[in-house]
C-alpha cells in the first residue's frame, strides 16, 4: 500500500514542531513568553483524567537517557556556504560586448523544432540558465558559450535515446535561443561584503556564516533529542483502548484533508485517489492508521499532562504557544487559520511535553565531526543543563 498520503497527513500533526523556520518575530508586541492569542483551555481528548488513567499505561519519562549529537561545521562548509550565497547574487553584465562563459547565468527566450514544426514543452522565455548546469540536453549550453547579449544562436541538436518523451527520444531537432541577458557571480570583496550584509569584510563575514550554520546544527541537534525522547515514550507506553468518539473526529480529519488536497488539484476526491493510483479500500485503512497514530499520540501527551498538573492554558504552554509563533514568523490565529485548531492545540501541548521530557532526561552530548569521530562532550547521568554547564 502506498504510504505517501498517511505521511503527508500525518505531518499536518507535527507541523510546528518541526520548527525552524526564519521570519518576523510575532512576538515583538507581546511580553517574553506569552502568546499573541489566548491559548486554548479544555483537553485534547474526549475521556477525562480518571478514564485516561484505565486505557493507557504510561512508561518511564523521567530520567530517560538520550544521545544529543551535535555536528562540526567545517571550513568546506562555511566555503560552500558562502558560494551558495554568491550564486543567489548574481549581477546582470553591462558591457554589451562581454561573451556568456561557463557559470554565467543566462537569461534566454528559445523555441525547439523537430521537422520545422514546434514540439510540446521546448518553448519557454525569459528562462534562466546556468551554463554548465547540465540542465538542458547535450551540446545546449555549450552553444550558448561566447553568446552575447541579444544574439541569437541556432542550435542543431540531438534528443538523447534515452530521453523519457518517446517522441523525442533519439530526434534531431533546432533550438532557436535569444539571449536577453547575462549575469555573474559577483567576486567576494571586502566592498561586495559591507553591500550585501551586515559585515564589514570577509573574515568577519564568513564568521558570521560559520555561527549561522553552528545555531543550525544546534537546532537540528536539539530538535533531534526531543524526537528521540518522544519516541521512547511512545515505544515504551500501551494504550488499551481507543475511544470512538475521538478516532471518528481524526478519520473526518484525514478524509476532510483528502477533499482539501483533492479540490486545491482541480480534482473529485475518486480521481485524485486514482491519480495517486490508490483504491477506496486502501483510503478507509490509511485513515483508520493516521487515527489511531494520531489519537494514541494526544492520550499519551494529555496522560503525562495529567499526571504532572499541566493544563493547555499554563505558563509552560504559553511559553511553547510563544516559541512556535517566533519560530514560524505567524501568530496563533494565522497558524490556526493555516494548519487548523485542533493540530495547533496539539502541537503546543506535545511541544509542553517534549520540554519537559527533555528538562527531566538524561543527555549524553556528543561532538559530531567530519571525520566520522565523534567525541562525548557530557558524561552520561547528566541533565541538559548540566551538560551545557560543562561544555563551557
Amino acid at each position: 500500500m502506498k504510504r505517501k498520503l498517511c505521511m503527508i497527513l500525518l505531518s499536518l500533526c507535527i507541523a510546528c514542531t518541526a520548527a525552524g523556520c526564519g521570519g518576523k518575530d510575532a512576538s515583538s508586541k507581546k511580553q517574553e513568553g506569552q502568546a499573541s492569542s489566548p491559548v486554548f483551555e479544555g483537553r485534547l481528548v474526549s475521556a477525562s483524567e480518571k478514564e485516561l488513567a484505565k486505557i493507557v499505561e504510561l512508561g518511564e519519562y523521567k530520567g530517560l537517557a538520550v544521545d544529543k549529537t551535535i555536528e562540526d561545521v567545517t571550513d568546506d562548509q562555511v566555503e560552500e556556504q558562502l558560494r551558495n550565497i554568491l550564486s543567489t547574487s548574481t549581477v546582470e553584465v553591462e558591457d554589451p560586448e562581454a561573451a556568456a562563459g561557463e557559470g554565467d547565468v543566462v537569461n534566454i527566450n528559445y523555441t525547439g523544432t523537430k521537422d520545422g514544426t514546434a514540439f510540446d514543452g521546448g518553448t519557454a522565455e525569459d528562462y534562466d540558465l546556468t551554463l554548465g548546469s547540465g540542465q538542458f540536453i547535450e551540446g545546449f549550453e555549450d552553444g550558448l558559450i561566447g553568446a552575447k547579449k541579444g544574439e541569437t544562436k541556432e542550435l542543431n541538436l540531438t534528443f538523447p535515446e534515452d530521453y523519457p518523451n518517446s517522441d523525442l527520444s533519439g530526434q534531431d531537432v533546432v533550438f532557436t535561443v535569444t539571449v536577453n541577458a547575462i549575469k555573474r557571480i559577483p567576486e567576494l570583496s571586502d566592498e561586495w561584503v559591507k553591500n550585501n550584509s551586515e559585515y564589514d569584510n570577509i573574515e568577519d563575514y564568513k564568521q558570521g556564516i560559520r555561527e549561522d550554520l553552528e545555531a543550525s546544527n544546534q537546532f537540528s541537534a536539539d530538535s533531534a533529542t526531543k524526537n528521540e525522547a518522544w519516541n521512547q515514550v511512545l515505544t515504551n507506553s500501551d494504550v488499551k483502548e481507543y475511544p470512538d468518539e475521538d478516532l471518528d473526529s481524526a478519520v473526518k480529519e484525514y478524509n476532510d484533508s483528502i477533499n482539501s488536497y483533492a479540490e486545491q488539484m482541480g480534482q473529485s476526491v475518486d480521481e485524485f485517489l486514482k491519480a495517486q493510483n490508490i483504491t477506496q479500500e486502501q483510503l478507509d485503512e490509511e485513515s483508520q492508521q493516521y487515527a489511531q497514530y494520531k489519537l494514541k499520540q494526544n492520550l499519551i501527551v494529555q496522560a503525562i499532562m495529567d499526571s504532572e498538573g499541566f493544563t493547555l492554558d499554563d505558563e509552560g504552554c504559553q511559553k511553547a504557544a510563544s516559541q512556535m509563533e517566533k519560530d514560524y514568523g505567524m501568530t496563533l490565529d494565522d497558524m490556526i487559520e493555516q494548519y487548523g485548531e485542533s493540530t495547533v492545540k496539539e502541537t503546543i501541548a506535545l511541544t509542553r511535553v517534549m520540554d519537559y521530557l527533555i528538562e527531566n532526561a538524561e543527555i549524553n552530548t556528543i561532538a559530531g565531526s567530519s571525520d566520522g569521530k565523534d567525541g562525548i562532550l557530557a558524561d552520561e547521568g547528566q541533565t541538559e543543563d548540566e551538560s551545557e554547564n560543562t561544555e563551557e
